[in-house]
């Protein structure tokens, strides 16, 4: 039995040793965790496939125009010839009818075949679209990255407010429990009343409580964090910037001076390119109405025997070959062609209508998020002063407390007064670092492709 035991304890420790080596702890700066994830983040990478997806695209079509070879061998083993019935009118017997044989037993034929467009204004076309839908994916790409680094900052600063908020908590716990032994030990002589010490040890037990919410909430903000740095469950990461770091570079920064030009946004040059596009499928419809123009060269050769010796150096081949030149000319299709035109035209129309709405959009995005972080800051300066002041009451009360000089419901209201202003100061700085990371996204110029 004590052997077993000593097993079990040997077992946990190599399982503990072997988590603890599998576990890897990074460290990230904003800053790096945004560099981290435009190479880790799952929908970048996706996003980076689609842009060489669409690359291979341009090849396909390129090639299209490109001379096409092929060639293909044929062999057929005749195991029974087919019998023709011949009349025996031909071999001077008549009312007979005879029974002959054509073809050899065995037959093999080599066939080569090389095409290339000459004309093709669909062709043209396809290529051009297909060069603008590679241009579409690159800002597309580029969107993904911009929306990518709004998520990782916005979870970024959910993970140091949330850390904010436990150190506080922690640290009002630690202060309520020694305030609380103190007070049971002056009880205990006869100097303190029984209320001061129950009300003192309900205080610790809502510090306990939120203590604990705080270490689950904790748990998933860095696991949202993680996800979206592109990192496993066992990886561990550890913030290196805090909040007050963070809001000062923001102050610092020429956010605030940047002039908005919708047609720098990636929102507006994405949009264009939907309408370049919808202009090439116009252009695609009407090349129908053209002309097509292809020349193709063939060659064969064929062996007929009756023995298999195609390898024999004598054996004859027959060949042949036929160059041509074929043009296709569309006449009359029933209005087919006109009903595609009017179709592209209507979306282009449409995407017309589209490029409106996104610039009447982002004219207003700009101006709210502009005034939304104004707003924010001064909520913040606000939320800062009153923060020192808090602190300064519930510090005085405590030492008026443990003076005689104030009682536990002094306590328990400058207490709550002290951990909601500390709660309204974090949340005003996680604001007005979201509101900076919502105004930068917007004034962010799209890259140049």
């Amino acid at each position: 039995m004590q052997i077993n035991r000593v097993i079990f304890t040997i077992a946990i420790i190599v399982s503990a040793l072997v988590n603890s080596l599998a576990q890897e702890v990074k460290y990230f700066s904003l800053k790096e965790a945004i560099n981290f994830a435009m190479e880790n983040n799952y929908e970048i990478i996706n996003a980076e496939k689609d842009v060489e997806a669409a690359k291979q695209k341009v090849l396909e079509t390129t090639a299209i125009g490109l001379p096409q070879i092929e060639a293909y061998v044929d062999y057929n083993n005749n195991i029974a010839l087919p019998v023709s019935l011949i009349p025996g009118d031909f071999f001077d017997k008549p009312g007979e009818e005879i029974e002959i044989q054509f073809g050899t037993k065995y037959n093999a034929t080599l066939y080569a075949s090389a095409t290339q467009l000459i004309f093709s204004g669909e062709y043209l076309v396809g290529l051009q679209a297909a060069r603008k839908f590679l241009e579409r994916t690159n800002i597309d790409f580029f969107k993904n990255k911009v929306a990518i680094k709004q998520k990782i900052s916005d979870s970024y600063y959910d993970v140091l407010s949330v850390e904010k908020g436990l150190i506080i908590i922690d640290t009002t716990l630690k202060v309520t429990q020694k305030l609380a032994e103190e007070t049971r030990l002056v009880f205990e002589v006869g100097f303190a009343e029984d209320i001061d010490v129950d009300q003192l040890d309900l205080l610790v037990a809502d510090l306990e409580a939120s203590k604990i919410y705080f270490e689950n909430h904790l748990n998933i903000t860095h696991a949202f964090l993680k996800f979206y740095l592109g990192l496993g469950d066992n990886d561990s990461i550890i913030l290196t910037d805090n909040i007050e770091y963070l809001i000062e570079e923001r102050d610092n920064s020429p956010l605030i001076a940047k002039t908005f030009n919708f047609n720098e946004s990636v929102d507006y040059q994405f949009i264009n390119k939907q309408k370049e596009l919808r202009l090439l499928q116009v252009k695609l419809e009407k090349s129908r109405y053209l002309p097509s123009l292809s020349a193709t060269l063939n060659y064969q050769t064929q062996a007929q025997r009756n023995q298999w010796d195609f390898f024999n150096a004598e054996g004859k081949w027959f060949s042949s070959s036929a160059f041509g030149i074929a043009m296709q000319v569309p006449i009359f299709s029933s209005g087919q062609r006109k009903a595609k035109v009017k179709q592209a035209e209507i979306a282009v129309d449409q995407v017309e209508v589209q490029e409106k709405q996104v610039v009447t959009t982002l004219n207003l995005q700009y101006k709210t998020a502009i005034n939304e972080y104004m707003n924010a800051y001064r909520v913040y300066l606000n939320k800062g002063k009153s923060r020192k002041t808090s602190a300064n009451i519930y510090q005085k009360t405590t030492r008026k407390f443990t003076q005689g000089m104030a009682s536990s419901l002094d306590i328990l209201n400058t207490q709550n007064q002290y951990l909601s202003i500390e709660n309204e100061y974090i949340n005003a700085a996680r604001t007005l670092l979201k509101a900076g990371a919502e105004l930068e996204k917007i004034l962010t110029k799209s890259e140049s492709y």
